[in-house]
């Protein structure tokens, strides 16, 4: 698949583009952050203090779009579809040097409705290839959630659960009991707490992170090692098998 066709499908599934995620939201939730907000943190609060213009200013240079923040706006936002296939680019190198390498890798997302599926075909093609795909503390309970939840996994991606049901989570706690559990990983491939509470342990992450995901682009900004893909996270499934593709045939 070329660059130019990724693009193109990027946008037409409004991955990339115009996506829904509204502009005014991400201000708000860069303004929580540099407050001090730890829901918006994800995992990263270590990385505070910070200001609004750091965090804006990383963004701007992952979406390759100006984020001015238009009193009362409501728009979308944007995300150049070039922009997210050279990060995709350097997510298939990191993604290559871990088959030929065979790290252990660990997936995990706060997204069972969006990308979860994206993680789970990537799990595949990297364990063909050698790399060591971790899956810790299956079925474990722990604490946060009002009920209580659980570790489940699908394809080998961790994903929270409660009552029976996955849910989407941008909480760091789902991850911090799997580093306390154990887990010690090369590499994450995931988004939210997941991604975040990795890279404050000082592994490498690479992301799935939409334009109101400050904590991510905050580390990101930072020099952490992440690699982030910056996209709407939540779109339905189909809609990332065209970035799939480009991954594996590069990996």
């Amino acid at each position: 698949m070329s660059p130019e066709s990724l693009a193109k499908a990027l946008e037409e599934g409004r991955v990339a583009g115009w996506i829904d995620t509204p502009a005014h939201d991400v201000h708000r939730k860069i303004r929580m952050l540099v407050s001090g907000d730890s829901s918006v943190a994800l995992g990263l609060g270590t990385l505070l203090p910070a200001t609004v213009d750091e965090v804006i200013e990383g963004l701007r240079r992952l979406a390759d779009w100006d984020f001015e923040p238009a009193e009362g706006a409501r728009g979308k936002s944007w995300v150049s579809p070039d922009a997210v296939v050279a990060q995709a680019e350097l997510v298939a190198e990191r993604l290559h040097r871990a088959k030929e390498n065979k790290e252990r890798v660990f997936f995990g997302t706060g997204h069972p409705t969006g990308p979860l599926e994206l993680y789970a075909r990537l799990a595949v093609v990297l364990r063909e290839g050698g790399a060591d795909i971790l899956r810790v503390a299956e079925g474990d309970s722990f604490e946060g959630y009002v009920g209580g939840a659980q570790i489940r996994y699908v394809c080998d991606v961790a994903c929270v659960s409660m009552s029976g049901d996955l849910v989407h989570t941008h909480s760091s706690r789902p991850m911090e009991f799997l580093l306390s559990s154990g887990l010690h990983a090369d590499l994450v491939v995931g988004d939210h707490g997941f991604a975040g509470a990795a890279l404050a342990r000082g592994m490498e992450a690479i992301a799935i992170v939409d334009t109101n995901d400050p904590g991510l682009i905050l580390a990101w900004a930072r020099g952490l090692p992440v690699w982030p893909i910056l996209c709407d996270d939540n779109r339905p499934a189909v809609y990332y098998n065209d970035l799939f593709r480009f991954l594996r045939e590069r990996i």
